[in-house]
């Protein structure tokens, strides 16, 4: 049995402690809300933000239109132009005020000759490089009153009368139960490329998020859309081998970046009341594809702007009433799982293998439907998943959020019938603006999982160019 229940309430809840979930934090207390920030990981461990290069992508105010150009044409015309609007616009100023919070920034030599765009880069070297953002970061947080609660372990949103009014959770080194009620909530937890054997990111880097949002009924864009290192010298004989033989590609390359997730607008907004996004776990902005340093960019700008537009809405908008029947639901369900009989880790193990020998480097149609009826054996043992302590529980619920973004990538998969950006299927290498400068959207509806096609928002840049491919991040365009 877990101790009893820790009830905690806020005005914006903020899960996760990487650059877009601590500039959300920043930028809701200066807003004038309560804030409160979660993480399963301690304060010194190592995500995503902390983990990458630090470089940085920045355009002077002048260059804004040139950078708004280069975003979508990577991105191969799938991005939401409004959020490409937001990013191009920002970015001067959000990126330079970090040197204001104590980020110790340095300008790369060669970003001139890039039409002004280019990288700027945390002062660092190795795999902690992005302390050097998250620490200042986290000091402004706590400076302003936020109050931070690390190895806490999220699984699940509650819902309300359609809304999102917090979340609850496990003490993982207590065991003890909490809820949590705000009036927003806020998702940067990350990506998932832990969902594949081979990957660059830190443990952890589970999904959690891009998971808790769909269940909770959010939309889910591009999800299909992961990001793959692999050996540019050697990409194209893996583009066109037909994915028959995926042995020889299978040693090299791994999972790297999420550019889809939750579907946001450009307030950060998801699709349920009360829910935002920001950072990796958001999707919209890069669409199939993105250019170098990018990612640390969104989550500056999309964290503020998420943090500011959640102190709005919960400071102003009345809550739906807090209902207890949810949250003792979810605290049988977390007990249940220390006496269930299937280890998480054995299911994980077998999940990530298939997943990078199915749905990886070399997905064709053949392996990703063998992949959904594997995925499907495995979610069959989902309802017997157990964790043999407290601090198992965490191993336990990563393993069924990876589970359902398995599930999900594999159906985006199979219905994108070509290769742009960073997703590729071998047995359709070309790409096909007539058909596919779509975007593919995933939502949860009466407990069934429900895709539809969109058009992408076109504000500006209406004519599709040839989409660029390839593995990893891209280059600046000359």
């Amino acid at each position: 049995m877990l101790p009893d229940v820790n009830h905690l309430e806020t005005d914006v809840l903020v899960l996760g402690t990487g650059g877009a979930g601590l500039a959300a934090a920043v930028a809701a207390r200066e807003a004038g809300a309560r804030v409160m920030v979660a993480s399963k990981m301690g304060p010194d461990d190592p995500n995503c933000t902390v983990v990458g290069w630090g470089g940085i992508t920045y355009a002077t105010e002048a260059h804004a239109d040139e950078l708004f150009r280069q975003v979508v044409e990577t991105g191969g015309f799938l991005n939401d132009q409004r959020l490409v609007e937001q990013f191009a616009r920002q970015v001067p100023q959000r990126v330079a005020a970090l040197t204001d919070l104590g980020v110790p920034l340095e300008v790369l030599d060669e970003a001139d000759t890039r039409n002004r765009l280019g990288v700027t880069k945390i002062v660092g070297q190795g795999r902690t490089t992005g302390f050097g953002l998250t620490r200042p970061l986290r000091a402004r947080a706590e400076a302003l009153g936020t109050r931070f609660i690390d190895h806490l372990m999220i699984s699940t949103l509650l819902v309300v009368q359609g809304a999102v009014v917090g979340a609850a959770g496990v003490d993982l080194r207590s065991g003890q139960f909490v809820t949590l009620s705000a009036g927003a909530t806020i998702i940067a937890t990350g990506g998932g490329a832990c969902l594949w054997t081979r990957t660059d990111n830190p443990p952890g880097t589970t999904g959690d998020g891009i998971a808790l949002a769909y269940e909770a009924g959010a939309e889910l864009v591009d999800l299909e859309c992961v990001s793959f290192t692999f050996p540019r010298s050697r990409f194209e004989e893996l583009l066109h081998s037909g994915g028959r033989d995926p042995e020889p590609f299978l040693s090299a390359g791994g999972a790297h970046y999420f550019l889809g997730g939750i579907r946001i607008d450009e307030r950060g907004r998801a699709t349920v009341p009360g829910l935002y996004a920001a950072g990796e776990a958001a999707g919209g902005l890069f669409g199939a594809g993105r250019l170098g340093g990018s990612a640390l960019a969104d989550t500056i700008v999309f964290g503020a702007i998420a943090g500011e537009n959640a102190a709005a809405f919960a400071t102003s908008t009345p809550r739906p009433r807090w209902d207890a029947t949810r949250t003792d639901q979810e605290r049988a369900r977390l007990e249940a799982l220390l006496s269930g009989s299937v280890p998480a880790a054995e299911v994980t193990a077998g999940l990530r293998s298939l997943m990078w020998r199915k749905c990886g480097l070399t997905k064709a149609a053949r392996s990703l439907e063998e992949a959904r009826e594997e995925v499907a054996e495995l979610e069959s043992r989902r309802a017997d998943l157990g964790a043999s302590s407290v601090a198992g529980l965490r191993e336990a619920l990563e393993c069924g959020f990876m589970l359902t973004l398995a599930r999900l990538i594999i159906t985006a998969s199979l219905r994108r019938e070509e290769s742009r950006g960073a997703f590729w299927r071998l047995d359709a290498p070309e790409p096909d603006n007539a058909r596919w400068v779509r975007n593919i959207v995933l939502r949860r509806e009466q407990g069934e999982d429900r895709l539809e096609v969109h058009t992408p928002v076109m504000t500006r840049l209406k004519e599709p160019s040839q989409p660029r491919i390839g593995p990893g991040c891209f280059d600046y365009l000359p």
